[in-house]
């Protein structure tokens, strides 16, 4: 008769014990859930800035060789009209707007640089916390709900602060700073 008596004052330990676990378990299987869809957020904004990256570098690079072409396209208009100062290289049609044209590409491909320094920097910055993310849920059981609270947080604020910028790329015109001919000139002599 003890045997009984046993077993069944186990068996209420059992079930206190699970009582009392079960708000933790699934407080477990929630911060489960949230780690993973913040790491799935993380994901798809880091591709889509991946792209954008891609996107600006590829645009960066056929700027160059347009630049290029432009840069030949002087020397040869030089080499045959004999322009030698830069009243002459001014004063002839065909040099004139291509430094104006060259300007403009040296302009966008500085900005283009610039962007793409940028998504360097937001793939690095998303990695990381990618990276901490899946950390955090390989430990989960052991976190605080505060560390995890913080977390998420310090993703959605990077989240909001990259998403704008991973739909589309934009270069604002009105911001370029274009050089003058002269200036171009200059430089266009000096590489020569």
């Amino acid at each position: 008769m003890k045997r009984p008596v046993v077993i069944h004052w186990i068996g209420n330990i059992v079930i206190l014990l699970l009582l009392f676990s079960a708000p933790q378990m699934v407080s477990a299987s929630d911060k489960d859930e949230q780690l993973r869809q913040t790491m799935a957020d993380i994901a798809l904004l880091n591709r889509q800035m991946a792209q954008r990256k891609a996107d600006a570098t590829d645009i960066r690079d056929r700027l160059g060789l347009r630049r290029k072409a432009i840069e030949e396209e002087i020397h040869q208009e030089i080499q045959a009209k004999g322009i030698d100062s830069q009243s002459e290289a001014l004063e002839n049609p065909r040099v004139f707007y291509d430094l104006i044209l060259m300007a403009e590409l040296r302009a966008y491909i500085g900005r283009y640089t610039q962007k793409i320094g940028y998504y360097r920097v937001a793939c690095d910055r998303l990695g990381y916390l990618y990276q901490q993310a899946d950390d955090d849920l390989k430990i989960i059981h052991t976190l605080s709900d505060l560390k995890i609270e913080a977390l998420i947080g310090q993703v959605e604020k990077v989240l909001d602060g990259y998403l704008a910028d991973a739909q589309t790329l934009i270069i604002k015109t009105d911001t370029l700073e274009i050089d003058p001919p002269e200036k171009i000139w200059a430089s266009f002599k000096a590489d020569r």
